[in-house]
């Protein structure tokens, strides 16, 4: 399994703890790289790009990790950036651990193919491995603890935080938003005011323009929100299913959510209209989505 951090090393982000945003992919020397495909707009895709060669200078930064997201510092230019942590991670013995196992301060060399989103901070999709050279150098993490704080800063819980998800395509890394629906919201304000907001919406079913993502196949999808909800529960229903009258509405088939180290996660097919129900101390919120054959 395989989760999202950032590292100060590049400029970009993913959506991942709201550490960034997207922009053109770079490859280590600063040059502009292609991508198979860059979308976005009202498909939700903020961007996709291909797997290519592991790069042959590994980048040394600095790992760094809030209650609120991670991220990573390149220790030569202080550029911050993000990126996927990898399954092969070694300590400093050449022994194998797990991303659990990664502190805030760790010095880290970052080994992938050397393609970097060119936004601040950067977004690294494409890193292969990681080796820790040092544990929890306290200098580093005095020195770019202001950076950690503006770049995973403590979330706003004034407003239902949106979902996005992250899969992997045989061509791409897909990082996109999804449609939110209906939800309760209560929070207290600065000025220790209770203030209680619910929104209805229609059914997920109802709805006739849902963001689509195509897959190829069966495909593990991971579930990110702005911070961690207590719980998640999601239903699927075929496409043909749509438009139904609310009265006759179908009742939906239970999708099992793992817990992976990237997050929650939920298998998808295409050919399925899937929604996703999350719950917070302040209240509830539904997304929706469907999955569909990518051509």
């Amino acid at each position: 399994m395989k989760r999202k951090t950032v590292i100060l090393a590049l400029a970009a982000a993913m959506l991942l703890g709201g550490c960034g945003s997207s922009g053109q992919p770079q490859d280590a020397s600063g040059q502009t790289a292609q991508t198979t495909e860059e979308k976005g707009g009202d498909s939700g895709a903020t961007s996709e790009m291909t797997d290519g060669q592991e790069a042959q200078e590994p980048i040394q930064a600095v790992y760094l990790k809030n209650d609120n997201g991670e991220l990573f510092v390149s220790i030569q230019n202080d550029n911050p950036f993000t990126g996927t942590i990898p399954e092969e991670i070694m300590d400093e013995d050449g022994n194998a651990i797990t991303a659990n196992e990664l502190n805030s301060g760790d010095v880290l060399e970052v080994y992938g193919n050397g393609v970097m989103l060119n936004s601040y901070p950067g977004q690294y999709p494409g890193i292969t491995k990681l080796v820790r050279v040092e544990q929890q150098n306290q200098e580093y993490k005095d020195r770019y603890q202001e950076m950690l704080e503006q770049f995973c800063p403590d979330p706003d819980r004034s407003q239902p935080p949106e979902m996005s998800v992250s899969y992997r395509r045989t061509d791409a890394i897909i990082s996109a938003v999804c449609d939110q629906f209906g939800y309760t919201w209560e929070y207290t304000d600065e000025n220790g005011e209770t203030n209680a907001v619910a929104a209805d919406a229609e059914h997920v079913l109802q709805k006739q323009d849902l963001i689509q993502h195509p897959v190829d196949a069966e495909t593990p999808m991971t579930l990110l929100f702005e911070y961690q909800p207590d719980e998640i529960q999601a239903m699927r229903w075929e496409t043909s299913a749509r438009g139904q009258a609310l009265a006759e509405m179908p009742q939906g088939e239970s999708v099992s959510v793992e817990e992976g180290e990237e997050g929650p996660t939920i298998t998808v097919q295409p050919g399925y209209i899937y929604q996703v129900t999350a719950n917070w101390p302040e209240g509830d919120v539904t997304y929706g989505f469907e999955v569909t054959n990518k051509e």
